[in-house]
């Protein structure tokens, strides 16, 4: 499973509120620029736990990763879903993230801690040590710098499991 991030205005949320099925031409192929998606690979819950310090849902700005998020619905395949983000909402991720420097997310990385929050690959991250949270934060400039995009332009997101 991975999630993605994919910059989207109030219009472009409408659209996908009208008509669902242009979601994956909308995330994947109308001209994304590196600051309109962010791709966490299979590293999502475990940025979730370095922004959060929890493995679930904690009802902060910083949990949108895996927030109880209005949807439109599940993917072709039937999973996950096609999570709204709104524009206040991404704005409050983006000022909290701020106020979180990478030192402080990289001391927060604890793989037995995550084994035993059950945070997905903790298992694998504790077999390889240090390596692992390097994997894990290489996503983390790139959430910086789409968070400061869509609080410049005052965009929302939409948030993809797949």
């Amino acid at each position: 499973m991975v999630i993605y991030l994919r910059r989207a205005g109030q219009s472009d949320l409408d659209r996908l509120i009208a008509d669902p099925s242009v979601f994956e031409e909308f995330v994947f192929e109308e001209a994304v620029e590196n600051l309109d998606l962010v791709d966490f690979d299979k590293a999502w819950h475990a940025v979730h736990y370095l922004l959060t310090g929890s493995a679930d849902d904690v009802g902060h700005p910083l949990g949108i990763i895996i927030a109880a998020l209005p949807e439109l619905g599940a993917d072709e395949n039937g999973e996950g879903g096609i999570g709204l983000i709104s524009p206040p909402m991404m704005r409050a991720f983006a000022d909290a993230l701020d106020r979180l420097d990478d030192a402080t997310l990289e001391r927060r990385y604890d793989p037995p801690a995550m084994l035993r929050a059950d945070v997905y690959l903790a298992d694998v991250f504790v077999d390889e040590g240090a390596e692992a949270l390097e994997y894990v934060m290489q996503g983390v400039p790139a959430l910086r710098r789409f968070a400061a995009n869509c609080r410049a332009t005052g965009d929302g997101a939409i948030r993809v499991i797949a």
